[in-house]
C-alpha cells in the first residue's frame, strides 16, 4: 500500500492505459483489444481488492490532487460502499470481456464505462462525481453505437436522459458551494441539505437506477441493459449512497413525499407493463428491472438502519436482475440456453430461486417500519412484488414452451450465468452471503446472521436458504403429481391452422362496432342544436342572470 494517498490515483491508471490502447487499434484487432482490455480490468480489480482489505471493514481513504479553481477539489475518496460497487461493476466488466464476439469498439465502450464507474466511486466531492457518471454515460452512448458505427435515436435518447439528470447533480454542487462552501462529502453541514440541494441531487441517482427502462432494445447489438451493470447502476447508486452519508437523516420531507410517491406509482406501472407483455419476454424482463429498482427509489429519503439495509439489498438486486437480462434477450443454444433463461426470469421476478425475494423481503420490512404514513406505499410494494412473480412465470413458460426453428449460435452469456449462480448461492445461505454484502453497503443496516440459511431484520427473521429448499420440494412434488395425472403444467402453444388476421381487419372490426355509438350521438347533437336554434332566449336568460349574481355580489 502507498503512503500519502498515491495509491488511489492509480486505481484508474490501467483502465485508462487500456482505453488508450484499444481505441488505436482497428475492428479486426477484437481478439487483442479483450486481452489488453482484461488486463487493464484485472488489475484495477487487484488494486481495489487490496485497498479494501485495508479499510479493515470501516473508515476511509483520501487525497487531493490539487485546487484548481477556488473552492473545487480534485479530491479522491474510498471507503467500503465505494469499494464495492467499484468491484462488482470491474468483475461484471471482465465477465462480458470473456464472450468470443466482443467487437473492439464494444471494449473500448465498456472500458469507458468501468472508468466513469471507478472514477465515480472513488469521488470524493460532488465535482470528481459528476465528472466520473457524465465518463460513464459516454460508455453508454459507445455502447449503443457500437453494432453501426453511429449513435441511433435509441442511444441518443439515453444518454440525453442521463445528462439532464448530471445536470441536476451538477445543480445540487453549485448550491452547496453558494451555501457551505464545499462540496466534499465529508463536511457538508446537515443544514445545507435543503430541498433545491437534494432534490435534484437525488434525481440524479433515480434515473440512472432506472435505466434500463429506456436504453435501446433494438438496433443494438449488444444487451444494453447487461451492460448498465458496468455504468448506470453503480453510478446511481454510489449518487444515492453519498446523497444519505452527507444528508445524515432524513431528507426534506417534500423530497421524501415524492421519491416514495414516484417509486411506488413507478413499480405499478412497470408491473403492468409486464403483465401485459408477459408474451413477450424482452419487454417484460425490462420492467422487471424497474420493479426491482422501484423500493429503492421509495425508500431513498427515510432514515434509519433498516432503510439503509434495504436500499444495499435493493441495489444488490438490481445490479443481478440487470445482470441476468442477457440471458432471456440473447437466448444461448441448446436446453441450456432456455433453462438458463426460466432461471433468470424466474430470479428477477423475486421467486424464491434467487437473491431478490430476499431483498423483497427487507425493502418490505423497511417499508412496514415506517408505520401508518407509508400504507400505501406498502400496498404498492407488495402489489408489483406478487405481481412482478407472476409475470416472471408466464415469461419463463412463454420461452420454454415457444417453437424456435432458428439455431442458436450463441453460447449462453457468461455474464448472465454467473449472476444466476450467485444469485442462488445468495438465496440460499444469505446469512453467509447477503449480510457481508449488506454490511459493507450499509454499515448501520440492522441484518445480522442467525445461521447459514437465514438472516434477521428489524421486522423479524428471514429463513430465506429453508424457503429455497421447501419451494423447490413443492415445485417437484407438484410436477409429480401432475405427470401421474396426465396433466400439462405448460401448455405448448397451438399450431397455425390457417392465415392469422391482419391488425388492420382487427382495427376495422372494432371501428365497425363502434359505428352504432357513434351513430347515436351525432343524432343528439343534431337535435340539441335544433332546439338551441328555436331558445335564443334561454341564452339570454342565463347570461343575465350570471351577470346580475355578479354585480349583486360588486354591489355588496
Amino acid at each position: 500500500m502507498l503512503g500519502g494517498g498515491l495509491q488511489l490515483a492509480l486505481i484508474p491508471a490501467p483502465l485508462i492505459a487500456a482505453a488508450l490502447v484499444v481505441f488505436a487499434l482497428t475492428p479486426r484487432q477484437a481478439r487483442a483489444a479483450r486481452t489488453v482490455a482484461g488486463a487493464g480490468i484485472a488489475a484495477t480489480i487487484a488494486l481495489l481488492a487490496v485497498e479494501a482489505v485495508f479499510l479493515n471493514g470501516s473508515g476511509r481513504i483520501e487525497t487531493s490532487l490539487g485546487t484548481p479553481v477556488a473552492g473545487i477539489t480534485y479530491l479522491l475518496r474510498l471507503d467500503l460502499p465505494g469499494a464495492t460497487l467499484g468491484l462488482a461493476a470491474a468483475a461484471a466488466s471482465l465477465l462480458l470481456l470473456l464472450e468470443r464476439d466482443r467487437q473492439t469498439r464494444e471494449v473500448a465502450a465498456l472500458l469507458v464505462c468501468v472508468t466513469g464507474t471507478t472514477l465515480a466511486v472513488l469521488a470524493g466531492n460532488v465535482v470528481m462525481l459528476v465528472g466520473g457518471i457524465e465518463i460513464a454515460g459516454v460508455g453508454t452512448l459507445l455502447i449503443t453505437s457500437a453494432a453501426r458505427g453511429r449513435p441511433g435515436r435509441g442511444g441518443l435518447v439515453a444518454i440525453g436522459i442521463e445528462h439532464l439528470a448530471s445536470l441536476g447533480l451538477l445543480v445540487a454542487g453549485v448550491q452547496l458551494l453558494s451555501v457551505a462552501g464545499t462540496t466534499d462529502f465529508a463536511v457538508i453541514p446537515a443544514g445545507a441539505m435543503g430541498a433545491t440541494v437534494a432534490g435534484p441531487w437525488a434525481a440524479a441517482g433515480v434515473v440512472r437506477l432506472l435505466s434500463p427502462a429506456f436504453v435501446p432494445i433494438r438496433g443494438s447489438r449488444t444487451s444494453t441493459a447487461a451492460w448498465a451493470t458496468t455504468g448506470a447502476i453503480p453510478c446511481g447508486a454510489i449518487v444515492i449512497l453519498r446523497l444519505r452519508e452527507a444528508a445524515a437523516g432524513p431528507l426534506p420531507e417534500q423530497i421524501t413525499i415524492a421519491l416514495a410517491t414516484f417509486g411506488g406509482v413507478a413499480a405499478l406501472v412497470a408491473v403492468a407493463v409486464a403483465m401485459r407483455h408477459a408474451r413477450l419476454p424482452v419487454l417484460a424482463g425490462r420492467a422487471l428491472c424497474v420493479v426491482a429498482a422501484a423500493p429503492v427509489v421509495a425508500l431513498i429519503g427515510i432514515a434509519g438502519p433498516a432503510a439503509g439495509a434495504a436500499i444495499a439489498a435493493g441495489v444488490c438486486s438490481l445490479m443481478l436482475v440487470t445482470a441476468l437480462t442477457p440471458a432471456w434477450e440473447q437466448i444461448g443454444r441448446g436446453r441450456g440456453g432456455t433453462a438458463l433463461a426460466a432461471l433468470a426470469l424466474g430470479a428477477a421476478g423475486s421467486l424464491p430461486i434467487g437473491f431478490g425475494i430476499t431483498a423483497l423481503i427487507l425493502e418490505l420490512s423497511a417499508t412496514v417500519s415506517i408505520g401508518r404514513p407509508a400504507a400505501a406505499l406498502l400496498a404498492a410494494l407488495g402489489v408489483s412484488g406478487c405481481l412482478g412473480a407472476a409475470a416472471a412465470v408466464r415469461a419463463a413458460a412463454r420461452i420454454v414452451t415457444r417453437r424456435d426453428d432458428e439455431p442458436r449460435a450463441r453460447y449462453p452469456s457468461v455474464l448472465a450465468t454467473a449472476a444466476a449462480v450467485v444469485s442462488v448461492v445468495a438465496a440460499v445461505v444469505p446469512g453467509t452471503v447477503a449480510t457481508s454484502v449488506l454490511a459493507s453497503l450499509s454499515s448501520g443496516g440492522l441484518t445480522e446472521p442467525i445461521g447459514a440459511a437465514a438472516i434477521r431484520a428489524t421486522a423479524g427473521d428471514w429463513a430465506g436458504g429453508y424457503i429455497l429448499v421447501a419451494f423447490v420440494i413443492v415445485a417437484a412434488g407438484a410436477w409429480a403429481f401432475a405427470t401421474l395425472m396426465g396433466w400439462a403444467l405448460v401448455t405448448p402453444p397451438p399450431p397455425d391452422v390457417g392465415p392469422r388476421s391482419a391488425p388492420r381487419a382487427v382495427r376495422l372490426r372494432v371501428v365497425r362496432s363502434l359505428r352504432p355509438l357513434a351513430i347515436r350521438g351525432n343524432a343528439f347533437l343534431h337535435q340539441t342544436d335544433d332546439w338551441l336554434v328555436v331558445q335564443p332566449q334561454l341564452l339570454v336568460v342565463l347570461g343575465g342572470a350570471i351577470a346580475m349574481i355578479l354585480l349583486v355580489q360588486l354591489i355588496h
